[in-house]
């Protein structure tokens, strides 16, 4: 790996999942596209407040969850009105969150003092289109923490949509969010990954980067992890963000346990009934390398949806 890219393997290299002993995933939320996110299915009946952080048109993930575990969530949102979905255990405010209180936005320190939430059983939701860097920048450590589960979507790792040209994939950006990405590692598990398909994939190198993802983080006080995950990456509880592209498969590092634990995965999954899939496999991981090759000698572009 050459040098000039040592910031991008550094980052790329906190992404990669974590598996959790004796570990079970749920979709929460929209069934078949986005507006739902997958949790560890672990610990959730005890969770007393969903914090959620971007509401945008959709509140089927607040609403189905506290249904579910007779919870109430905080949602908070300063580009909208009111939250799609009103009912008496979903508190809407309009206000944003920030690194900082401001006159439209306050930080997740201060809304949890205002509630006076800080000894409750937690869950937290994020989904503010770029602002979550600078919000988990400046959120202390002691404040994440008193999450038992974080899921959040991370934005514009190689480019700011429109234009995919790569330009987040600079040295000072990516050092930037490595530092985020560690303080999070330093007290959570990264648990689950799902690529956005609204976004492409970015070739450098050796190195495959997806624009947009959903995380999902669990809390190191209360779950114990056995090493790297086995897990291939997408699973049966993810849905395509867009409807009308296929999600995009993650089996490229880091988060991917490699080409033989995935054939091994379809042989324990379907026996040898799974052959044409592991053809289909081994053609397609031929496929990526050339076309990987072609994007390093310039004779293609360097985004693409798979």
């Amino acid at each position: 790996m050459s040098n000039t890219l040592d910031h991008i393997y550094d980052l790329l290299k906190e992404l990669r999942p974590c598996n959790i002993t004796h570990s079970d995933r749920i979709r929460i939320g929209t069934p078949d596209n986005d507006g739902g996110y997958v949790l560890l299915n672990k610990r959730l009946e005890g969770i007393d407040v969903l914090y959620s952080y971007g509401v945008g048109a959709s509140s089927d993930f607040e609403n189905n969850f506290c249904e579910k575990y007779n919870s109430i969530a905080r949602l908070y949102d300063h580009t909208v009105n009111k939250a799609p979905i009103e009912r008496d255990f979903l508190h809407f405010t309009k206000e944003g969150v920030g690194p900082e209180k401001t006159e439209n936005c306050n930080t997740i320190e201060g809304h949890i003092t205002q509630n006076e939430d800080s000894n409750k059983s937690m869950i937290l939701k994020m989904d503010v289109e770029g602002a979550e860097w600078d919000v988990l920048l400046q959120t202390p450590s002691a404040t994440l923490e008193l999450f038992e589960q974080i899921v959040i979507e991370i934005h514009f790792l190689h480019s700011v949509h429109p234009n995919y040209d790569g330009k987040n994939l600079l040295k000072p950006v990516m050092e930037k969010r490595t530092a985020i990405l560690k303080k999070l590692n330093s007290l959570f598990y990264l648990y689950h990954v799902h690529a956005v398909n609204w976004s492409p994939l970015y070739y450098i190198d050796s190195f495959r980067i997806p624009n947009v993802l959903e995380l999902t983080l669990v809390n190191k006080k209360h779950f114990e992890s056995t090493g790297h995950s086995e897990t291939i990456f997408p699973t049966k509880f993810d849905r395509p963000s867009w409807e009308n592209r296929k999600d995009i498969n993650l089996h490229f590092w880091p988060f991917y346990p490699g080409i033989t634990q995935h054939i091994s995965h379809i042989i324990t999954q379907s026996h040898w009934q799974g052959l044409p899939k592991i053809i289909v496999l081994i053609y397609k991981f031929f496929i990526t390398n050339w076309k990987s090759m072609l994007i390093k000698t310039k004779l293609r572009r360097p985004t693409s949806f798979t």
